[in-house]
């Protein structure tokens, strides 16, 4: 096996700061209510003087500007889980850690074309998502956990990819990575044991004896002695995220910035369920004065981020917000089946409906629905009846219409027509037909007419009919493109 860890240090300030563009003073606080201290500072508040450990209150002195968050377990938790889907697009071994995840990867190199590749794309989405994470290989998950830690503390390490190389490679690592209580890690540093290979040259039954079964166990995890398996995390069957925001957000383009790494989680956990929303509910949350939703609906399922900001750009766009947006949610009741769309150096049907598909609903989001038609098939047989015209919403379904002329008169124009034929700047050389149609007898106004496809000297092609009761009445009825 081998796994890669994600280590996310400092993870409620980044929670945070995810949800804003540009860098400003900025800590988490905890403690009492009445006199909370700084769990962590940005580095904008840093530059102030603001330090871990001190009064918040004596932080807001430094910086007059601050703005100090309460931390929530809770929510850094739900993160860690939606983090945990999102990641499930690479491997379904994703596992949550206090602090980061891990991941099986073994299976997934192939896929992704080898381990480099797959760490870049693991590193990129991170950052896509606004997030700072630290990486960790080895083929145990605390093992790739531990070098991903010492990463994130500035300690050198070499992550490993092999089980004979482990051993080396952890043993200069200091045992504060390894997550003990802190009452064992000062019993052994008086021992003189603070490094990975001084624990592990130790006699076994007596640091058992000492520290607790349950430090010999990680050791021996640590190691490779003993399997570590991990439970994968099973994400719900429906999607669901909210991301606070660190300051009011007045108006729509204020909103698009944290809504783009919210879309872009969405669209990494769909990937790794192999599934796409037909529709997503957007609300904007506004304190006391309520919230603001917006409904996002697809003609086909989708999940490509980009696309469906644009949609909820140009939705928001003609919308007048009745407060600032402190908050926001997104929420898709079903997850659908996606099909994959491959691209083609030369786009075939498929692909032509999918950019009308598109064309379509960016037309509706910003004009609205009620305002943008088009034409669409209808059931009569009689071609002047055999077209309606259905709102955006229904139309999608008719984007590859029928073999007849687009262009249809309002009223058949009658031709010339001699013993040689019919005539329109020259004689008319039939081409196809005849084709029958032969309707309309139950609503008074029926119809018996021979079609024909037809051109003319100049090339032109044409729909022309004839009169079954009257042979020697021809008409044009369309004009081909």
């Amino acid at each position: 096996m081998l796994w890669v860890a994600l280590e996310l240090p400092a993870l409620p300030l980044q929670l945070v700061e995810r949800a804003q563009a540009a860098p400003l003073p900025l800590v988490i606080g905890e403690g009492p209510a009445q006199r909370p201290v700084v769990a962590c500072a940005n580095a904008a508040a840093r530059a102030l003087g603001v330090r871990e450990g001190m009064a918040v209150a004596a932080a807001r002195a430094l910086a007059g500007d601050l703005k100090c968050v309460d931390r929530d377990p809770a929510a850094e938790r739900q993160s860690l889980e939606r983090l945990a889907g999102w990641a499930a697009q690479f491997t379904p071994a994703v596992s949550v850690e206090p602090t980061g995840l891990v991941l099986e990867v073994e299976a997934s190199l192939k896929l992704f074309g080898g381990l480099a590749k797959l760490l870049a794309a693991l590193r990129g989405g991170v950052r896509a998502l606004g997030l700072q994470a630290t990486l960790g290989i080895a083929p145990t998950p605390l093992a790739a956990r531990a070098f991903a830690r010492a990463e994130s503390r500035g300690i050198p390490v070499r992550s490993c990819a092999a089980l004979a190389d482990l051993p080396a490679r952890l043993a200069d690592l200091p045992l504060f990575l390894l997550e003990w209580p802190g009452r064992s890690l000062e019993l052994l540093a008086d021992l003189g044991i603070v490094r990975v290979k001084d624990a592990l040259a130790l006699p076994r039954a007596g640091f058992s004896q000492r520290f607790g079964p349950e430090a010999l166990l990680v050791l021996d995890k640590l190691a490779g002695r003993v399997p570590d398996p991990r439970l994968p995390y099973a994400p719900p069957a429906r999607y669901h995220a909210r991301l606070e925001l660190p300051a009011e957000a007045d108006g729509v383009e204020a909103i698009l910035f944290p809504l783009r790494r919210l879309l872009a989680e969405m669209e990494g956990t769909l990937r790794g369920h192999g599934a796409g929303v037909q529709s997503l509910d957007l609300h904007l949350e506004h304190g006391s004065h309520g919230h603001t939703r917006v409904v996002l609906a697809f003609a086909t399922p989708e999940r490509e981020a980009d696309f469906i900001l644009a949609i909820a750009r140009e939705k928001l766009g003609r919308l007048q917000l009745a407060a600032p947006t402190i908050g926001i949610r997104l929420s898709a009741g079903r997850l659908q089946p996606f099909a994959p769309r491959e691209g083609t150096w030369l786009p075939g049907r498929e692909e032509r409906a999918v950019g009308r598909a598109r064309l379509i609903e960016r037309l509706a989001a910003r004009l609205g629905p009620g305002r943008v038609f088009g034409i669409a098939l209808a059931e009569d047989h009689r071609p002047e009846r055999g077209w309606k015209v259905p709102p955006a919403a229904s139309l999608r379904s008719h984007f590859e219409g029928g073999a007849r002329p687009v262009w249809l008169l309002n009223r058949p124009q009658r031709l010339v027509a001699g013993a040689e034929g019919p005539t329109l700047q020259g004689k008319l050389e039939i081409l196809a037909g005849p084709e029958r149609i032969e309707t309309g007898w139950w609503d008074g106004e029926p119809v018996s007419r021979d079609y024909f496809v037809a051109a003319n000297p100049g090339g032109e092609a044409v729909w022309i009919y004839r009169e079954r009761r009257d042979p020697g009445a021809w008409y044009l009825h369309g004009v081909f493109a």
